[in-house]
């Protein structure tokens, strides 16, 4: 008996074994299904992830290119507006001429008088009155001054349509004077938008009253076509959550919807990913991680077949990480922005207290003057520390409490790095954060230019009526808080009409700019000299003195533009005509122009070429 007991053992042992390698087969199995799951999962959320993004920044840029489109009319408008309400004879046609009507982004130009009537326009094959437009009743009804996007609109010619932005002109009283419209190109908003995107993407400029003022879908162009907004957004925001794609309303196709709204312009940039283009790589991913799952499997029961298999799929992986960062590299590199990665540099208490770079592309390292090695490592206040104690690494950590990123265009503070004015995007990122920085100075600098063509007067390089309020404005509060005196002057030329009928309006404007410098070199410079427009000149004069000071600075004035001056071989003779008014506090900026002018008419009816003052003016 005893030498048959540990046969039988071995025997049941035996017996088990199958059992046991069959448990095992099943718990193998059962987990090689459980990863299989887990990572189809999240390869399907890691591609739709990056689809969003992508999409994201495809709007963004759309948003960017829509609002530099907008800003450019809008510029273009306020020009027009200022010539127009300064009585400036500047044309329609010399505005293209100077390349001051952005003619690249408008098929047409159009002044249209109070009753909407055309009376000056860059294009033949527009409308010539708009009395009946939406919009334009709309500035009859309203002080709207901002400019006005209308829906779109067919022109003259065959399938050629164009997006109103009309624009309030107003008499020196406030009255409605008329509009400027501008007709923008719909194909100037999504220009260049659809560079590396796939055919299937739908890109559009959608505004709130739910039309597309531009739709490229399918490799076709249009305008016109209306969707739900309001559905539309609901869908991006589904699909951010979800990971889910929605059905597109104009062809049925699921799609992954981005939705960024164009600041400061009621205009939405849209980009919609066909989902069968997101997901080709994820479903060519899901054959393979499925193909290897049930390869595992069978190595499971084959034996030997699981370590070969294994360490194939590990390659096999090792290979698809390689293409993604392959992939990644080659974005990043031919962006035309410069980006950088940061990760959150931690305090003892866990809370954020710097970011350390930790990658950037090629054109970042150009903008910060840093080899790739260098970089890496150093904190973001360490690289940009003007930038920084502007409050910049304070809203960096905001976003990533948030999660929420910010959009931010600066000059740039850092003298050793590139760009004059720069336009960060902050992105959050898993514990970091990303930027995406631009260099804005060219466009800055051509903003700036039109700034300051729309403040000054182009004949004689003065301010213009504009200008010239504004500066009375501070002037006055100064008076005001300095207690110091304040004296306005306003003069007009005596026969000025006389020289431009008699000697043309060539030596007209030549008196104009004679006169502008003598008027320049008579005051000081802290003085403020402006043409108001015609033969009508401005001085105002800050910490004018005692009332014998004033007296002989406006006496001054007046000799020096009594002197007769030599314009193309003629003689001419032009006295001024002075209207002085000090300021007396509390007073309007209305009342003491009223007094000056009064002071000036007085002056001309007094025989001109003399100086009057308002009442009270001598002793104020």
């Amino acid at each position: 008996m005893p030498t048959h007991r540990p046969r039988k053992a071995a025997l049941r042992a035996l017996l088990t074994l199958p059992t046991a390698l069959a448990a095992a087969a099943l718990c193998v199995l059962a987990a090689i299904a459980v990863v299989t799951q887990t990572t189809l999962r999240n390869t399907y959320r890691d591609d739709v992830r990056t689809t969003l993004i992508n999409g994201e920044r495809s709007a963004q840029r759309l948003a960017a290119r829509v609002r530099e489109v907008l800003d450019r009319v809008d510029q273009t408008t306020l020009l027009v507006k200022a010539l127009h309400e300064t009585h400036n004879p500047m044309t329609l046609a010399a505005l293209r001429e100077n390349a001051l009507d952005a003619s690249e982004l408008t098929r047409a130009i159009v002044v249209t008088d109070r009753s909407g009537r055309t009376t000056s326009r860059t294009a033949e094959d527009v409308a010539i009155n708009l009395a009946d437009d939406l919009t334009f009743k709309h500035h009859q009804e309203l002080r709207d001054r901002r400019l006005t996007l209308a829906s779109p609109m067919p022109t003259g010619a065959v399938d050629t349509w164009v997006i109103p932005a009309l624009r309030r002109l107003e008499s020196q009283d406030g009255v409605l004077d008329g509009v400027v419209a501008a007709y923008i190109d719909p194909e100037a908003l999504t220009h260049g938008a659809d560079l590396g995107e796939v055919k299937s993407t739908t890109i559009g400029v959608l505004g709130e009253d739910n039309i597309y003022r531009a739709l490229l879908h399918n490799g076709r162009f249009s305008v016109g076509d209306e969707v739900d907004r309001r559905d539309l957004l609901e869908r991006a925001r589904a699909t951010a959550d979800t990971y889910e794609p929605s059905i597109g309303e104009l062809d049925g196709k699921p799609r992954f919807v981005s939705i960024v709204s164009v600041e400061r312009y009621p205009l939405y940039a849209v980009v919609a990913v066909a989902a069968d283009d997101a997901l080709e790589a994820y479903h060519a991913n899901r054959r393979r991680i499925v193909a290897a799952a049930i390869g595992l499997g069978l190595a499971v029961v084959l034996g030997t077949a699981l370590l070969c298999h294994q360490a194939r799929h590990i390659d096999q992986s090792r290979r698809r990480a390689h293409r993604a960062e392959s992939l990644y590299r080659a974005v990043s590199e031919g962006s035309l922005d410069a980006l950088f990665m940061l990760r959150s540099v931690r305090g003892d208490k866990g809370s954020v207290i710097d970011f350390s770079f930790n990658g950037a592309n090629s054109r970042g390292l150009r903008a910060l003057n840093h080899g790739h090695e260098g970089l890496i490592g150093m904190t973001l206040s360490q690289r940009l520390p003007r930038l920084c104690e502007s409050g910049y690494l304070a809203r960096c950590k905001a976003v990533v409490e948030s999660r929420l990123g910010f959009e931010l265009e600066f000059r740039n503070p850092d003298s050793d790095t590139a760009g004059e004015w720069l336009h960060h995007q902050v992105v959050w990122l898993e514990d970091g954060l990303a930027i995406i920085s631009r260099d804005v100075t060219e466009r800055k600098t051509a903003q700036d230019k039109l700034d300051a063509m729309a403040r000054h007067d182009p004949l004689t390089q003065l301010p213009n009526r504009r200008f010239f309020e504004e500066h009375l404005e501070q002037a006055t509060a100064r008076a005001r808080r300095s207690g110091k005196p304040l004296t306005l002057v306003f003069l007009d030329l005596d026969g000025f009409k006389r020289v431009n009928d008699t000697l043309g309006h060539a030596t007209g404007d030549q008196l104009l700019i004679e006169v502008a410098a003598r008027l320049k070199g008579c005051v000081r410079v802290t003085d403020h000299v402006s043409r108001l427009g015609g033969d009508e000149f401005t001085v105002i004069l800050e910490e004018s003195g005692t009332p014998d000071d004033r007296l002989a600075q406006c006496e001054r004035l007046l000799a020096s533009l009594s002197r007769p001056h030599t314009l193309g071989g003629h003689t001419v003779i032009a006295t001024p005509s002075l209207g002085i008014a000090v300021y007396r506090p509390g007073e309007s900026l209305a009342e003491l122009r009223q007094r000056a002018d009064a002071a000036m008419y007085e002056a001309k009816r007094a025989g001109k070429a003399c100086l009057r003052w308002a009442p009270d003016a001598v002793t104020a």
